[in-house]
């Protein structure tokens, strides 16, 4: 039976048979509804929203189409459906999501009854963007996707995924090859695996950068010797070997062959990827930076926004409450009805507050009515209550595109300043990933206004930041790079920063100490190998450079310094043995120092800035103290959680060189334990060829 809506919602099916009524009676019933100000029902809204996005041609071409007319009617009459299409994320082309969606309900019109199918079926119409994918590819996907669940193929996990997840198994991979249909039956027989595991499959491609025939991987003749001769790119890969792009593709379409949501993502110089590995988990596979480009994403191809993505979605009573208060919002909107619409957004936003997408719609709002000042002050204080300290990048990038443009208009520089330090202060730290601050420093920066006020807004936020464990370090070492060509100002921010530390001595070289002591720790901590070589290469200057291995005779073995640019991680930093400021030079030939906690089994981790092929490592030991090394044991990681030993220390030596060149480990991580009281050495040196 055709569903019933109120006149200000006709824009689609009426009661009269199966007949549509034209455009002009739609506008001109609409025109008369708005006179009466009737308010939708919730039901009623989902049919508005719909009619919305397929927009009046689709509607007008079901008026001579059966099929889609009843399509239009099966979908109408089922609310679950209509929330699965329209609150599982952005729809970026209506109508052709709608004319595909109904393709695959003409096709098997049972797939109303299943919901895990009917879903599938929802991710796969959402998916069709205007950049890439065509229907076909598309089509055989969902078929793929309902066939092999309906045998009991696929991962556990399928049928309990939301459709929002599912628009990631839609989407693919970065490289469409890799997920085309005989790429997945493939990936599917020969990688079904827990779902947790995912994270290492890239492994089943082997990591070369050149093939059989000495063909480089940076040019076409690559692959071209073998095109034809494997059942698909993802089996080509997996024989003839590849680089980041090709393992990456690999493992990420290993995991969504299986049904379990994952992505590629770009990182400088590399590609890496991402799996859910566990409900409202998503964990960074094959990773060497916190700078991740997500090749998709719901919000933007941000890692921070992706985190919020999956928080603000797996509320599901809240969700789907502050969606319906949304949709009422729009149409307030389209009835010219300002005041009921900023209401209507505002307890959306109470629903809900972690829905990015949900916070853009009513920022552009506000653009678009041109809000006056006060508007943005209690947006901006509502935006920043609601969502820091968790989730500071969202924030920062809602405010950067929306709030500060329409605060900052005919601002002097020092009450520019004051808005952003109220943001500046809320911060605690990163958040649930690490983010790119520094490139939000710099756009304050430039808004700050001339040097002078520059200078202003580098100390103000030192002291806003000084004390954070996570923000500090970054944002010193960014504010000294700002300073290096600005004498005057680099002299100020060095007695601030000394005031700030608390600290007696020389002047510089105490307030450096003091801030290396503390950063360099936290930076390895974090896995932030950027502020760690910044602040670390800083304070070398505070230590004499150790004799060279030459100078001592010892050979350095053949290949790349491959710790040079990494971290030093030690169990229990800064205890009173230790010299944190020390830290950057141990992995370097200047040479530092550090000295474990006390206890039963002590360790280090160094994490290169790399993967690497690992020739040999060299150690030097401290002068009197070398039992402290007997019998530890070497092991290498490619992911810092999985570790296979590789050599362990025999004797009490002031020197090792362990040569690894048979075996050649490949990984990124290296850690040294024992079981004994502590460790310490001058200098871990780790040699061997770059491979990513």
């Amino acid at each position: 039976m055709r569903t019933r809506i109120t006149t200000a919602l006709l824009v689609g099916p009426t009661s009269l048979g199966r007949s549509f009524i034209s455009v002009a009676t739609v506008l001109c019933l609409v025109f008369v509804a708005t006179t009466h100000a009737a308010i939708p029902k919730p039901s009623e809204l989902l049919v508005w929203q719909i009619q919305q996005h397929a927009g009046p041609s689709l509607l007008k071409q079901a008026e001579d189409d059966p099929q889609l007319s009843s399509f239009f009617d099966a979908l109408y009459s089922n609310e679950e459906w209509m929330r699965e299409l329209l609150d599982s994320g952005p729809i970026e082309d209506g109508p052709r999501t709608l004319a595909f969606l109904s393709e695959l309900w003409g096709e098997d019109s049972d797939l109303t009854t299943r919901p895990v199918d009917r879903s599938m079926a929802t991710a796969c119409a959402l998916e069709l963007r205007k950049d890439r994918l065509d229907d076909d590819w598309m089509r055989d996907r969902y078929h793929y996707f309902r066939d092999h669940f309906s045998q009991g193929l696929l991962n556990s996990c399928y049928p309990q995924l939301a459709t929002w997840e599912r628009r990631f198994l839609a989407r693919g991979a970065q490289y469409p090859s890799y997920t085309a249909v005989e790429a997945l039956e493939f990936l599917r027989e020969r990688i079904c695996w827990p779902r947790s595991e995912y994270v290492r499959a890239c492994w089943q491609a082997p990591y070369r950068g050149f093939n059989c025939f000495d063909d480089t991987v940076q040019g076409w003749l690559y692959y071209h010797p073998f095109r034809g001769s494997f059942r698909c790119d993802p089996e080509m890969a997996i024989e003839v070997g590849g680089v980041c792009g090709a393992l990456s593709n690999t493992g990420a379409s290993a995991a969504i062959a299986n049904g379990i949501p994952a992505f590629t993502m770009g990182e400088p110089g590399h590609c890496a990827y991402a799996v859910q590995t566990a409900p409202g988990e998503w964990t960074p596979a094959y990773s060497l930076s916190w700078k991740r480009g997500l090749h998709s994403s719901l919000q933007r191809p941000k890692w921070a926004s992706h985190v919020l993505v999956q928080r603000a979605f797996e509320r599901t009573t809240a969700h789907q409450q502050a969606s319906d208060r949304g949709r009422l919002a729009r149409w307030h909107v389209q009835q010219n009805s300002v005041e009921q619409a900023e209401a209507a957004y505002q307890r959306a936003i109470e629903r809900n507050a972690l829905d990015e997408g949900l916070w853009r719609e009513y920022l552009q709002f506000g653009v678009d009515n041109q809000m006056d000042r006060r508007w943005w002050e209690r947006t901006m204080l509502k935006l920043q209550t609601e969502l820091l300290p968790e989730h500071p990048e969202p924030v920062w990038a809602l405010s950067k595109q929306y709030i500060y443009p329409q605060l900052f208009k005919g601002l002097n520089a020092q009450k520019r300043i004051a808005y952003l330090g109220r943001y500046l202060r809320k911060l605690q730290g990163w958040g649930p990933v690490r983010w790119n601050i520094e490139s939000a420093l710099d756009w304050m920066l430039t808004k700050a206004g001339d040097q002078r006020a520059q200078r202003q807004f580098i100390l103000t936020t030192l002291r806003n930041l000084i004390d954070s464990a996570d923000l500090g370090a970054p944002y010193i070492a960014w504010a000294m790079n700002k300073l290096k060509d600005d004498p005057d100002g680099n002299a100020m921010f060095e007695r601030v920063l000394l005031g700030e530390v608390h600290t007696a001595g020389d002047g510089q070289d105490a307030a450096l100490r003091q801030l290396a002591r503390t950063m360099l720790p936290a930076a390895a901590e974090t896995n932030d190998l950027e502020t760690f070589q910044r602040i670390g290469r800083a304070a070398s200057r505070l230590y004499e450079p150790r004799p060279s291995l030459i100078e001592s005779g010892i050979e350095p073995f053949q290949g790349t310094l491959l710790s040079q640019g990494g971290a030093l991680r030690i169990w229990e930093p800064g205890n009173r043995w230790d010299s944190p400021e020390q830290h950057w030079g141990v992995l370097e030939e200047h040479g530092g120092q550090f000295h474990t906690q006390v206890g039963d089994h002590p360790w280090f981790e160094i994490e290169l800035p790399h993967f690497g092929e690992i020739e040999g490592i060299i150690l030097e030991g401290r002068r009197g103290q070398q039992h402290r090394a007997k019998d530890a044991r070497i092991l290498v990681s490619r992911d810092g959680i999985e570790w296979e030993q590789v050599a362990t220390l025999k004797g009490a030596h002031l020197w090792y060189r362990v040569d690894l060149s048979d075996t050649k480990p490949r990984g990124r991580f290296i850690r040294v334990e024992r079981d004994g009281k502590c460790m310490h050495f001058p200098r871990v040196l780790i040699y061997g060829k770059r491979t990513s």
